[in-house]
């Protein structure tokens, strides 16, 4: 019983010292909160003067945005969901007016890409 506790004891220990990393981890380019979600296609969102809006890139290269749609949500404790449509702003850049999330907020961006394929990015709005 002795040797079974020392190799769990063991095994644990060198467990613990493992680095792990994450598949996939975005750095904001803009200042902003990078989406979780996908891969492959990176979302960051930035508040600009009352407007949400959201730079798309797929493997770290900017995708136009002039054929991508979607919505954006918003919802918090206490209050109502808000919903806004997502229209392109120039070149990797998508925006949603309308919305006021406030710290704490969860948004969802739900972005559909000019191939019909679907992805869904989730912020906490700080």
């Amino acid at each position: 019983m002795k040797i079974a506790l020392g190799v769990v004891a063991t095994v644990l220990q060198v467990l613990s010292f493992c680095d792990a990393y994450a598949h996939g981890d975005h750095k904001p380019k803009h200042g902003g909160i990078m989406g979780r979600g996908d891969d492959e296609i990176s979302v960051e969102l930035m508040m600009d003067s009352g407007t949400v809006i959201l730079f798309v890139e797929q493997d770290d290269k900017p995708l136009p945005s002039e054929k991508v749609k979607g919505t954006l949500s918003v919802a918090g404790p206490g209050r109502p969901a808000q919903e806004a449509k997502l229209i392109p702003a120039g070149e990797n850049r998508l925006k949603a007016t309308g919305l006021t999330p406030a710290p704490g907020d969860r948004l969802r961006a739900r972005i559909i890409l000019p191939n019909g394929d679907e992805l869904q990015s989730i912020f906490s709005f700080r």
